[in-house]
């Protein structure tokens, strides 16, 4: 039992911290917008089926020349008949293939647009994510400052009391004290929040988030695939749905043509007899002709602004790397550079300070100036995660 109770206990423990990519996950699975995109994708994948199919037969029945004065004598005369009829619209010129084609790139966009919802799903969740746990870092820091400005209270009240200072020093410390409980509050409001929205889109309760994500920092050299990326391939087969729909105008300009059959039964005294026809449209107003340009002008227009679409994408990828490099080597300065002299200034305060040397104000002053750097490199991890996580949209990572 005691063996039972303390695996559960390490499972419940565990359980709270998750990684980046198991919310992904979860969000990916149970996103009710994917869900309905799934779904007018199975509708597409069904108009595909329906495209290639005639239309149904219309079956007609009926009687003709009724006599008013005597409506159910049907020997009256030779054009009284009992009769039925089938009509069929046979399509010509190949127009049902191409409006399969047509429905399959329905059906290929409306899974692309799929695509890069995922896409930008992913990122945000990154984004919230990375963000989360910067700043519970960034709050633990505020807690350890806030002790060092209640060490500097408790000293500044000493040695006023001593007369070695002045009634401002302590007050000065109060204020910096509520000024940092102040950035602490709003800090908490905004992690709380940030919560809500990750839980809102990944549709799982999330009580911690891994640290191990945001422990790696490194260069970003990442490049971007382009024509695979599915903004630039929805708007590529979008272009080709129009030529597709430019051939469908031109081969209307061959009309369908409808064939009817009626068999008409007449009375005892007379022969049966049965009607063929054929309906043909006249396509004399030169419609399809105006229609087909217009779908060819719609796709030259989507196919021009490929080039620029593409430049945009790399552009806006290019944008978050420059930010990104920029706070990683600004975090390595200030984790490398600053950080270590700053602590060496602390030692060498520590050493004076036992000689009597140096003030004891000095020592927290420099210990809160040290911790104000560390949170100016959360600031730039903050910044280098937040850029970080906005290229996941673009470099079709996985």
């Amino acid at each position: 039992m005691k063996k039972l109770a303390l695996t559960l206990s390490l499972c419940t423990s565990l359980s709270f911290a998750v990684t980046i990519d198991e919310i992904v996950s979860n969000s990916l699975q149970n996103s009710s917008d994917l869900r309905s995109l799934n779904h007018s994708i199975k509708v597409a994948n069904e108009n595909i089926k329906l495209a290639s199919k005639w239309s149904d037969p219309v079956l007609s029945f009926g009687f003709n020349d009724i006599h008013f004065d005597e409506p159910f004598k049907r020997d009256k005369e030779a054009m009284q008949a009992t009769f039925i009829g089938l009509s069929q619209v046979v399509p010509t010129n190949g127009k049902l293939e191409i409006k399969e084609k047509i429905a399959l790139k329905d059906m290929q966009i409306k899974t692309l647009v799929l695509e890069n919802k995922k896409l930008k799903l992913k990122a945000k969740i990154y984004e919230l994510a990375y963000s989360i746990v910067v700043l519970e870092n960034k709050l633990k820091l505020l807690d350890e400052y806030k002790k060092n400005i209640k060490t500097l209270e408790s000293l500044s009240k000493s040695l006023y009391e001593l007369g070695k200072t002045t009634q401002n020093e302590v007050i000065d410390a109060k204020v910096l004290f509520f000024n940092v409980e102040i950035q602490k509050q709003k800090l908490k409001n905004l992690i709380d929040n940030l919560y809500l929205k990750l839980e809102q889109i990944s549709y799982m309760k999330i009580d911690e988030i891994s640290q191990s994500d945001i422990n790696k920092l490194k260069k970003l050299v990442l490049n971007m695939n382009s024509d695979k990326h599915p903004v630039l391939k929805q708007e590529y087969i979008k272009s080709k749905k129009y030529i597709y729909l430019s051939k469908l105008e031109k081969a209307k300009q061959i009309p369908d043509i409808k064939v009817n059959v009626t068999y008409f039964n007449r009375d005892s005294k007379f022969e049966d007899y049965a009607n063929i026809s054929v309906n043909i449209p006249l396509t004399i107003n030169n419609t399809q002709k105006l229609n087909s340009l217009k779908a060819k002008f719609e796709s030259n227009k989507i196919t021009s602004k490929l080039d620029d679409t593409k430049r945009v994408l790399q552009t806006e990828l290019k944008t978050y790397v420059n930010s990104a490099n920029s706070a990683f080597l600004n975090y390595k300065l200030i984790k490398k550079q600053i950080l270590p002299l700053k602590k060496k200034i602390q030692k060498n305060l520590e050493n004076y300070n036992s000689f009597s040397k140096v003030k004891p104000q000095a020592l927290i002053k420099n210990l809160n100036e040290l911790i104000s750097f560390e949170i100016k490199a959360l600031d730039e991890k903050f910044e280098y995660f937040s850029n970080y996580a906005k290229t996941k949209y673009y470099t079709l990572e996985d």
